[in-house]
C-alpha cells in the first residue's frame, strides 16, 4: 500500500486527524489503528523499512528512529492538512 492509499483508506474509516510519518514514510510498519485513532507502527518494521531503502544497519536505522522520530513526537502539532 502506498501512502496515498493509506491516508485515502484512514479518511475513509473517519480517521482523517491521524498522523503518519511522512519522511521517511514507514507505510509498511503499519500495524493497526488505536481505538483513539492513532497509528500504530511495529518498531521492528520502521527499522526494516530504513534497513531496505537506505541501505543502513539496524543499528543506524534505530539510532535514527529514536533520535529524529521517537524524541520528536512530543513536539509534533497535527492539522488538518496532514491527511488532505
Amino acid at each position: 500500500m502506498t501512502q496515498d492509499e493509506l491516508k485515502e483508506t484512514l479518511c475513509y474509516m473517519g480517521y482523517d486527524d491521524s498522523i503518519l510519518f511522512e519522511s521517511p514514510s514507514y507505510t509498511e510498519a503499519v500495524i493497526g489503528i488505536s481505538s483513539t485513532g492513532q497509528v500504530c507502527y511495529s518498531y521492528e518494521k520502521m527499522v526494516d523499512c530504513l534497513v531496505n531503502e537506505d541501505c543502513i544497519t539496524d543499528e543506524e536505522a534505530a539510532e535514527f528512529i529514536d533520535y529524529n522520530t521517537i524524541r520528536a513526537l512530543p513536539y509534533y502539532k497535527p492539522s488538518k492538512k496532514d491527511l488532505s
